[in-house]
C-alpha cells in the first residue's frame, strides 16, 4: 500500500477566487477549500537529486483521489530501474468532489466549471513552491486530463511534460441518450442509487460493477468513495440504523458527479433562426450546438487549443473507451504544432491500450505505470540536456551581464541620432 512506500501528508488550502460560474457556490463570496494529499517517497536518495520529478495529478470525475495510490506505488517501483526519481506526488480533490466536496458541502451549489481547478492547482503550486522545485509533470485522467492540459495552456512553462489518461478533449458531445444515441455515463450517474444500508452493501454493488478493477483500487473505492450518513444531502438516519455500521452514501454526491460531466442550458432555443444565448451565464456555449439543453464547453475549447500546448505530451488511450477516439486523435495530430507549442512530432506520443476502457488506470495498473515510466525516462533525458546547456550558458555571464543589455541590442535598435543624420544627408542631396 502507498503508506508503506510514501509518507502521506494532508493539506487544506483556499481555492481560487472568483469561480468561473456564479452558480458554483451558494453565495459568490463563499470561500471554497481544497483537500490535498502529498505523497513523498520514504526512501528518497540523500541528498535528493536536483532533477527529481514532482507530479501534479488530477482524478477523473466523481472518483476519489486515493484511487490512484496503486498507480503511484507501481510507478515508484519502476522509477528505481529508470532514469528518473520521484520527489513527490500532489493530488487535490476538485472543489465539489471527494473530501474537498465534503469540506465545501454547505457552500456548493448546482454548477461546475472544469476551468476552476487549473487555477486552483496554480495557486497550490505557488503556495507549496518550496516543496516542489522543477521539473513538474502533470498527470490527468478523464476530465483530469483536460484540467492538466488547461493548466499547461494557462502557464506554458510550468509543466515539463503531461501524461493524459483518456482525456476528455474532443469537439463532439458525449452520448447522452438524445435521439438515436444510447445513454452514456451521465444517464447512469443521475439515475443510480446513492444510499446503501451499510458499507458492505455498497462495496458488494461496486465490486460487481467494476469486477475488472485491480483489487487494490476496489478496496480504496470502498474506503474513500463512500461516507457515513448523516450528510448535508442525506441528513436523516433510518430508525433501524446501526450506529456502529451506519448507512453510507457517495462521497462525491451523484448530483456533483453529473455536474462534472455536463452543464445545463434548459432555456436553449432558436429565435428567427438564431441561437439565443444568455452571455451573462452561458457565454461559453458554441453556437453550433446551442439548441441542445445540456453542453460541456471545455472539451471542444481545449481541443482547439492543443496546437499551442508547450510541454511534451503522452496520450494514453483505452481502445474500448466511450470517448470519441477518432475525434481526439485529430487533436493529437495537431498537438504542439501551433504558435507557442512544443513543435509536436517527437514531443507528442499516443499509446492505445488494447481492449481497455476508460478506467484502464484502475484495471491494468502495472501496464499503465510502465508506460508512464518509459515516457518519464525519455522526458528526463531531454530535460537534463536542456538544463545543462542553459546552465553552461548562464555560468559564462558576468554579474554586469545581468544588469546591462549587450551590444547586439545596440546593433539592432538604432540610436535616434542615426535617423536624424540620415535625414540631414538626404536633405542636402
Amino acid at each position: 500500500m502507498s503508506t508503506a512506500k510514501f509518507r502521506v501528508t494532508e493539506h487544506i488550502i483556499p481555492a481560487c477566487y472568483v469561480r468561473e460560474y456564479a452558480g458554483s457556490t451558494v453565495d459568490q463570496e463563499d470561500v471554497l477549500h481544497l483537500h490535498i494529499k502529498q505523497y513523498t517517497p520514504r526512501h528518497l536518495p540523500n541528498p535528493v537529486p536536483a532533477d527529481a520529478v514532482t507530479i501534479i495529478a488530477v482524478h477523473a470525475v466523481g472518483l476519489p483521489k486515493e484511487l490512484y495510490e496503486p498507480l503511484w506505488d507501481e510507478l515508484l517501483a519502476r522509477s528505481a530501474h529508470s532514469n528518473f526519481h520521484i520527489r513527490g506526488i500532489w493530488i487535490a480533490d476538485v472543489a465539489n468532489m471527494g473530501m474537498s466536496g465534503v469540506l465545501n458541502e454547505d457552500k456548493l451549489s448546482m454548477d461546475c466549471s472544469w476551468m476552476d481547478h487549473p487555477r486552483d492547482l496554480l495557486l497550490m503550486i505557488n503556495h507549496f513552491r518550496d516543496r516542489m522545485p522543477r521539473p513538474l509533470v502533470g498527470v490527468g485522467h478523464s476530465f483530469g486530463g483536460t484540467i492538466i492540459t488547461n493548466l499547461a495552456l494557462m502557464h506554458p512553462r510550468l509543466l515539463t511534460s503531461v501524461i493524459l489518461f483518456d482525456p476528455v478533449i474532443q469537439r463532439l458531445p458525449p452520448k447522452m441518450g438524445f435521439g438515436a444515441d444510447p445513454p452514456g455515463p451521465v444517464n447512469f450517474a443521475l439515475w443510480r442509487d446513492d444510499v446503501w444500508p451499510d458499507r458492505a452493501a455498497a462495496a458488494a454493488g461496486y465490486k460487481k460493477m467494476f469486477k475488472k478493477w485491480d483489487p487494490r483500487c476496489l478496496e480504496l473505492m470502498v474506503q474513500y468513495g463512500f461516507r457515513d450518513l448523516p450528510t448535508a444531502l442525506h441528513p436523516d438516519l433510518p430508525d433501524n440504523a446501526d450506529a456502529a455500521d451506519p448507512p453510507v452514501t457517495l462521497t462525491t454526491t451523484k448530483y456533483h458527479d453529473v455536474l462534472g460531466q455536463i452543464r445545463e442550458r434548459f432555456h436553449a432555443g432558436m429565435t428567427d433562426g438564431q441561437a439565443q444565448l444568455d452571455r451573462s451565464t452561458h457565454a461559453d456555449v458554441d453556437p453550433s450546438v446551442a439548441v441542445l439543453p445540456v453542453y460541456r464547453p471545455e472539451p471542444p475549447s481545449t481541443f482547439h487549443k492543443l496546437p499551442s500546448l508547450r510541454p511534451s505530451a503522452l496520450f494514453l488511450l483505452g481502445e474500448a473507451s466511450y470517448l470519441n477516439l477518432k475525434d481526439l486523435r485529430e487533436g493529437i495530430k495537431s498537438c504542439g504544432q501551433g504558435v507557442g507549442g512544443s513543435g509536436g512530432k517527437d514531443k507528442v506520443k499516443e499509446v492505445t491500450l488494447p481492449k481497455q476502457g476508460h478506467f484502464f488506470a484502475f484495471e491494468v495498473v502495472g501496464e499503465t505505470a510502465g508506460h508512464c515510466a518509459s515516457w518519464l525516462d525519455e522526458v528526463m533525458r531531454g530535460y537534463r540536456d536542456t538544463e545543462r546547456e542553459w546552465k553552461e550558458k548562464r555560468q559564462k555571464m558576468a554579474k554586469r551581464d545581468h544588469l546591462v543589455l549587450n551590444d547586439k541590442w545596440r546593433r539592432v535598435i538604432k540610436s535616434p541620432s542615426s535617423f536624424r543624420a540620415a535625414k540631414s544627408r538626404k536633405t542636402k542631396l
